[in-house]
């Protein structure tokens, strides 16, 4: 009896193996892809190959350049809590690779690499006016995120530097920067961002973004940014002070 049992289940974990590697994946789509796009209505499958467990597809977020997306299931940690796959994105102007993992209640991003160049940049900032030269490397990046909103988010952005266009009453602005750099943090729930300059062996703050649960963002601008860009600015007795402060809802 207790044998039949174990073959049983030898079996029956077999056979659920045998779904997980060979499952089109196109199939699971079809059972995720309303949900999905009430979440993200730009988001655009535009082919799909290949199994849950090695697969690749085409996808499109809004009007930016589509990303070739493979993934692959990672075996050694499927049994360690979760569904992961290596993830990788390359298309035009854009190269990443990330460690995904997804449980019912969350999706985990680890060890998130890779290079946004120009090209792809400026297709984000068009719809705010925004375009600069130089390129991103994203640096071991790490975000938890829940149903709700995130859970953990770690890691560092760094940009070469060069021209950074911007609106302006006048016109389009634009602005010469040295490299920056981008670090990511989750403190008291806020998704920060606080951007630096290197300067004599110090981290040098110029701008700080806050992005609270209930979608509210807040930029801090210091004057050493409008120093380091050679603009005028307000009168300030520390380049650590904020000149310019920006609040804004954004969902």
């Amino acid at each position: 009896m207790r044998r039949s049992l174990l073959y049983t289940s030898i079996g029956l974990i077999a056979f659920l193996g045998f779904l997980v590697t060979y499952l089109p994946a196109s199939l699971v789509w079809a059972q995720f892809k309303d949900k999905a796009t009430v979440v993200l209505p730009a988001l655009k499958i535009l082919r799909i190959e290949g199994s849950l467990w090695d697969g690749r597809a085409d996808v499109r977020v809004g009007d930016v350049f589509p990303s070739r997306v493979t993934w692959q299931l990672a075996g050694r940690r499927l049994f360690a809590g979760g569904l992961p796959l290596q993830i990788t994105a390359t298309g035009t102007g854009h190269n990443l690779a990330v460690q995904l993992t997804l449980t019912p209640g969350s999706l985990r991003f680890e060890h998130l690499r890779g290079n946004l160049q120009p090209d792809y940049l400026n297709q984000l900032g068009a719809p705010f006016g925004l375009a600069v030269s130089g390129d991103v490397s994203l640096d071991d990046i790490q975000l938890s995120v829940n149903q709700t909103w995130f859970t953990a988010a770690a890691g560092q952005l760094n940009w070469t530097g060069g021209r950074f266009n911007f609106p302006d009453p006048r016109g389009l602005g634009h602005i010469n920067l040295p490299p920056l750099r981008g670090q990511i943090s989750l403190q008291a729930n806020d998704f920060n961002l606080d951007v630096t300059h290197r300067d004599n062996d110090l981290d040098a703050q110029l701008v700080s973004l806050r992005l609270k649960p209930n979608g509210w963002v807040k930029v801090a601008i210091k004057a050493r940014l409008f120093k380091l860009a050679e603009l005028s600015w307000p009168p300030s007795d520390s380049l650590d002070d904020t000149a310019l402060a920006l609040e804004e809802k954004l969902f």
